[in-house]
């Protein structure tokens, strides 16, 4: 993988062909999800959720249609990769919201080297964060919240080189 370059061609993807994501994909995407880096080791504090079942799936899309008045905020992807955290309640949470970023960036760059489209979702999974009912379905454990998402699938829209503005991001450099 030529990682420059997934990214600078990665994008956000919200069209999908309803294609399964396949088993050899799935086992590439969650591999890199494994390398990803998490403060202090602490793996046992993360836990990663794949749905493809597609009434799961319509569940959340339901929930978040409720909370929020959008339909189809999973983009009619058939994958949603959950990960959900321990949160304590004070500033330490800054380390687990940041290993669940980087496990879904991890995913984010792996689609792109595997040619599937993929999104990072946030919102559908503030729809359910906080109901039991729809977190029980997805077998999320007690104590853990869901706090990062990433749909992937198969997809038409096309990687490509993006134009990425310098100082899109202030930045100080301090010599």
């Amino acid at each position: 993988m030529d990682t420059m370059k997934a990214l600078l061609e990665r994008k956000s993807v919200r069209s999908y062909t309803g294609e399964p994501v396949t088993e050899k994909q799935q086992e590439q995407l969650l591999k890199a999800a494994y390398a990803s880096p998490v403060s202090m080791g602490q793996y046992d504090s993360l836990v990663l959720t794949v749905v493809q079942n597609p009434k799961l799936l319509s569940l959340i899309d339901d929930t978040a249609a409720k909370r929020f008045g959008r339909e189809k905020m999973l983009y009619g992807a058939p994958m949603l990769i959950i990960a959900s955290v321990q949160l304590k309640g004070d500033a330490s949470d800054n380390a687990a919201y940041s290993n669940a970023a980087t496990v879904i960036e991890n995913l984010n760059l792996a689609a792109v080297e595997l040619d599937l489209g993929a999104c990072h979702i946030w919102g559908a999974l503030v729809a359910f964060a906080d109901n039991d009912e729809v977190k029980e379905a997805l077998k999320i454990d007690k104590g853990f919240t869901p706090v990062a998402g990433l749909v992937v699938g198969p997809t038409e829209d096309a990687y490509g080189d993006r134009d990425i503005p310098q100082n899109r991001i202030k930045t100080e450099i301090l010599d």
